[in-house]
């Protein structure tokens, strides 16, 4: 039986951003994992609910990234799918959109700093306005809120893109 709507052509996109942050590889770890619910910020919980809102991450095998909104809303956010503790981290989801991903954290050492690179690979209907909404809320997720985190410093405020996308 034919497709009773017409298809799209799915693309697939990569988004990469490389951070160099002063904390050792031990204290970025548990602020991506253990601690992700201390740095989180409002605007980037997608689930209403009575409260309290919470962010969590198990780091194992099988493990989800959970946000909980109260009252039994929430959703998964994605599934831990590769995991070496201190090094590596990779999930797969959809966290609430039509693209399905694939994420991944690198840690690596140099000297009293430690680089996270951080990757997304996006299967679906990818738009360069998705692209561009990604940048602007991956750069103030991490290197803004999860760098004040872990510096000790006042997280930058959330600024909605100019053109509204984000």
């Amino acid at each position: 039986m034919p497709p009773t709507h017409p298809l799209s052509p799915a693309t697939v996109a990569d988004y990469t951003l490389e951070l160099r942050l002063r904390a050792t590889v031990q204290d970025v770890w548990r602020a991506l994992t253990d601690d992700i619910g201390r740095w989180w910020p409002d605007a980037f919980y997608m689930c209403e609910g009575p409260g309290p809102r919470e962010i969590t991450l198990d780091a194992r095998p099988g493990g989800q990234m959970r946000e909980d909104a109260g009252g039994g809303n929430g959703m998964i956010w994605g599934t831990v799918i590769h995991v070496q503790h201190g090094a590596v981290l990779e999930l797969s989801g959809s966290y609430g959109s039509p693209l399905t991903w694939v994420t991944s954290y690198n840690l690596s050492a140099d000297g009293t700093t430690t680089t996270l690179r951080f990757c997304e690979r996006m299967f679906g209907r990818v738009t360069d306005g998705e692209l561009r909404s990604k940048d602007h809320g991956w750069r103030f997720l991490y290197d803004g809120c999860m760098r004040a985190y872990l510096e000790g410093i006042q997280p930058p405020e959330w600024q909605p893109e100019p053109d509204g996308a984000c």
